[in-house]
């Protein structure tokens, strides 16, 4: 059976997720492929069969759609319409929900965010505050005293103000950009959304925090192999697989011209199912608040 190669796999993640995929809960089973020990897909080898003689479409038959390419494309117009657009306010090219810092006033920070029809000027923070993001108690409890679990209203100051105490990144990140950043989540479904990686902006290389530049080709590359053979998640890269990576798309200028997409950015859009209750409560919170993605390269000195 041609569909059978597909779902052998050197490590048990990679199997988990395949099992997730088809449906079968994350079930495993160590099998024998060509005398070598291989971990698949279902609790036992007859169950593995016996699922596929159900008549479960194989990969092969399960060609992408025209109306699959379009909601795939929904997905990203959506994480960009959240990214950060140009609009205009009186008279001025603003950036939409990117705060940045106001000099002088009795507010620290401000940000455009769409209205309606309109923009709107928010402003927030008390600029003889300091936001301790990164004490885990001040952070728990500035968060609980403004219920910033509730805040979804992004034309008010409060949503902002939650925004900025969220664990995962810090306030140069916020105002400066959103690489990694969850951007949308669902909570039907459990699923975030957003920029695993940016790899240029306005046609510049971005450096990351490890003061790496990757080429949009090399991500490529990268990111179509991590999901043909891995799409594992973990909490901070380790201990047992929390969820898995069910959408997948490299952006670069010319997939984003092929596609109608327009973007000031390339690196790739992900959305990423938790199956973990309690990393889902962490997003929900704020304490997980972005993607962090790790692997093997060969570096060069630029």
């Amino acid at each position: 059976m041609a569909q059978y190669a597909n779902d052998v796999f050197t490590t048990e993640p990679e199997a988990i997720s395949r099992s997730m995929d088809l449906g079968l809960g994350g079930v495993t089973h160590v099998s024998d492929y060509n005398g070598q020990a291989v971990f698949m897909p279902a609790e036992s080898h007859e169950a593995y069969l016996a699922f596929y003689e159900q008549g479960v479409p194989t990969e092969e038959q399960d060609t992408p759609s025209v109306d699959r390419i379009e909601a795939l494309r929904a997905i990203v117009q959506e994480i960009l319409k959240v990214d950060f657009a140009k609009a205009d306010y009186q008279g001025e090219s603003v950036t939409l929900n990117k705060p940045r810092r106001i000099q002088g006033g009795n507010k620290k920070f401000e940000v455009f965010v769409q209205d309606g029809d309109k923009v709107k000027r928010v402003t927030f923070g008390d600029p003889n505050m300091e936001i301790r993001r990164d004490d885990p108690k001040a952070r728990a409890n500035f968060r609980s005293r403004h219920s910033c679990d509730t805040k979804t209203d992004k034309t008010k100051a409060g949503y902002w103000s939650c925004r900025m105490w969220e664990a995962g990144t810090s306030v140069s990140e916020m105002t400066k950009n959103i690489e990694g950043k969850i951007l949308k989540t669902d909570d039907e479904q459990r699923m975030v959304y957003g920029w695993a990686s940016v790899v240029t902006e306005d046609g510049e290389a971005v450096v990351d925090r490890q003061g790496d530049v990757i080429e949009a080709a090399t991500l490529v590359k990268a990111v179509n192999e991590f999901m043909e053979h891995v799409r594992v998640g973990k909490a901070m890269h380790t201990g047992e697989q929390v969820g898995t990576v069910v959408h997948s798309l490299p952006i670069t200028k010319e997939i984003g011209d092929a596609l109608g997409i327009q973007s000031n950015r390339e690196g790739w859009v992900v959305a990423y199912k938790v199956f973990d209750d309690t990393v889902w409560d962490m997003v929900k919170s704020g304490e997980l608040a972005a993607f962090s993605i790790g692997g093997r390269a060969m570096k060069e000195e630029i």
